[in-house]
């Protein structure tokens, strides 16, 4: 009966301490979202496309919508948060109007707030005139499709564990020490009696 009245006191005393210390998990029970920064902008000029919520590195394709419109902007993963940041260069003959951002993954279909295009284009605002024949040319020109990218965030080539997996692990194996303590020490005692 004593043996009994241990074990049972000793599941007890595992199951109060570990549900003491445990963190819940949550999974991401918030629907995916795109945030977008600004909301007006000139043919040509830079827009930042924030995904928010989305799987851990789920594949997402991004498109620019409008009414006559839909330009292709390529795929992007998602970080181990859900979270992509994509920096969009808008094509520079784009018309005006209002567009979206569409993002299309294996479960969803998001479309951003809307964006206003007007105005003129960034390029012609850039370029003042012809170049004269006596200006050196610095370097080569690079050419890029519309809506890719100049500048795209680095991606770490190794994801790294979020801190709540680390404590979980931690006070995973101190459950199992404090357990594997107590049992010894309630055999040994059994043992003597």
């Amino acid at each position: 009966m004593r043996k009994i009245t241990f074990v049972s006191l000793l599941c007890i005393f595992v199951f109060l301490f570990a549900s003491w210390f445990t963190q819940p998990v949550l999974a991401h029970g918030n629907e995916p979202r795109l945030e977008i920064s600004p909301g007006r902008v000139n043919p040509g000029g830079v827009i930042d496309v924030r995904g928010v919520d989305f799987e851990f590195e789920e594949v997402v394709a991004l498109a620019l919508i409008g009414s006559e419109v839909e330009v292709p902007l390529g795929e992007i993963t998602a970080d181990t948060e859900g979270i992509f940041l994509q920096i969009i260069t808008l094509p520079a003959d784009l018309p005006e109007g209002t567009y979206h951002f569409r993002a299309v993954t294996d479960d969803h279909e998001i479309v951003s707030p809307e964006i206003l295009v007007q105005g003129s284009s960034v390029m012609n605002e850039a370029v003042e005139g012809q170049r004269d024949e006596g200006e050196p040319l610095l370097a080569p020109m690079p050419t890029f499709a519309p809506g890719v990218s100049l500048t795209q965030p680095a991606q770490s080539a190794s994801p790294t564990k979020p801190a709540s997996t680390h404590n979980q692990n931690v006070m995973t194996i101190s459950v199992l020490v404090v357990t594997g303590i107590f049992m010894l020490f309630g055999f040994r005692r059994m043992k003597k009696q």
